[in-house]
C-alpha cells in the first residue's frame, strides 16, 4: 500500500509539474514579428497659380475733356506758341466747347470765326470799334441779342458772338440756308451787305468796312472764306452740322 501511495504521490505530482509547466507556457505571450508599417500615401496637391489680375486701365477721359484737348491742340496747330499764353489758350478751348455745347453750335465754325475776328486770342480788344473777345462783339451784337453791355467775361463775350450769329441766321431769309451769307452779315452789318450785294465789289478797297474789303479781296483772304476754310482743317471739331454752306 505504501508503495501504490507513493506511486501514487508521484503520478500526482508529475502530473501537477506538467500542469505547472503547461500553464507557464500559456502564460508567456508569443513574440509576434513587428509588422511592418505602411508609409503614409502622399496625394500630389496641384500647386496653388495666383489669378492673374486685369492690368489697370486708365479711366477714360470724357468726350468733353478730349474734344477741349483736341480744340487746344487746334489753337496751336494755328497761332505760333510764342504768340500765345497757356493758360489763356486753355481757356478758350474750355469756353468753346462749353459755349457750343450749351447753344448747339457747330464748335468747328465757332473755331474757324474766332480764328478769322481775333487770331484766337482770349482777351482780344479792338480800341476804335470797341469790339471785344475772341469773335470781336459789340454793344449792337449784344443788345441784340438780350445781354447787358459792357461784357466783361470771355465765355459771354463768346456767347454774344454766337447767339447773334444765331439770330441772324433765324432774322434774315438769307441767312437761313447759308453759313458764308451770315458770316458776311456778322462782319458788315446788314445795311452794308445790301449794298455789297447791290454793288459788289465796286469801290470795296477804299471802304472803312475791312469785312467788306477782306470780301473783295483787297489786300487780304475773304473773310468768309477764311472762317469756313479753316473750320474745315479740323473735323475732329464737327460736333453738330451747319445750315448750308
Amino acid at each position: 500500500m505504501r508503495r501504490n501511495g507513493a506511486q501514487a504521490a508521484l503520478l500526482i505530482g508529475g502530473v501537477g509539474a506538467g500542469l505547472v509547466l503547461l500553464t507557464n507556457r500559456a502564460a508567456t505571450p508569443k513574440k509576434v514579428a513587428p509588422t511592418p508599417s505602411t508609409p503614409p500615401i502622399r496625394v500630389p496637391t496641384t500647386p496653388t497659380v495666383p489669378t492673374p489680375t486685369a492690368p489697370s486701365v486708365p479711366p477714360a477721359r470724357s468726350s468733353r475733356s478730349r474734344l477741349i484737348d483736341q480744340c487746344e491742340a487746334a489753337i496751336y496747330a494755328e497761332i505760333p506758341a510764342r504768340r500765345l499764353s497757356p493758360q489763356a489758350s486753355r481757356t478758350l478751348a474750355v469756353n468753346l466747347v462749353t459755349v457750343c455745347e450749351e447753344l448747339h453750335y457747330p464748335l468747328d465754325l465757332a473755331f474757324g470765326h474766332a480764328r478769322a475776328e481775333s487770331d484766337l486770342q482770349l482777351l482780344a480788344r479792338n480800341a476804335s470799334s470797341g469790339a471785344v473777345g475772341p469773335l470781336q462783339v459789340t454793344s449792337v451784337a449784344a443788345q441784340q441779342v438780350g445781354i447787358r453791355w459792357p461784357v466783361e467775361s470771355p465765355a459771354t463775350q463768346l456767347e454774344v458772338g454766337l447767339r447773334y450769329m444765331l439770330w441772324l441766321r433765324r432774322t434774315f431769309p438769307e441767312c437761313s440756308s447759308s453759313v458764308k451769307v451770315t458770316l458776311q452779315h456778322y462782319g458788315m452789318g446788314r445795311g452794308n451787305w445790301l449794298k455789297y450785294r447791290a454793288n459788289g465789289c465796286a469801290g470795296a478797297c477804299l471802304s472803312k468796312v475791312s469785312v467788306l474789303r477782306a470780301e473783295c479781296g483787297c489786300g487780304n483772304r475773304p473773310y468768309s472764306a477764311l472762317v469756313i476754310a479753316t473750320a474745315k482743317k479740323y473735323p475732329q471739331l464737327h460736333t453738330v452740322p451747319w445750315w448750308g454752306n
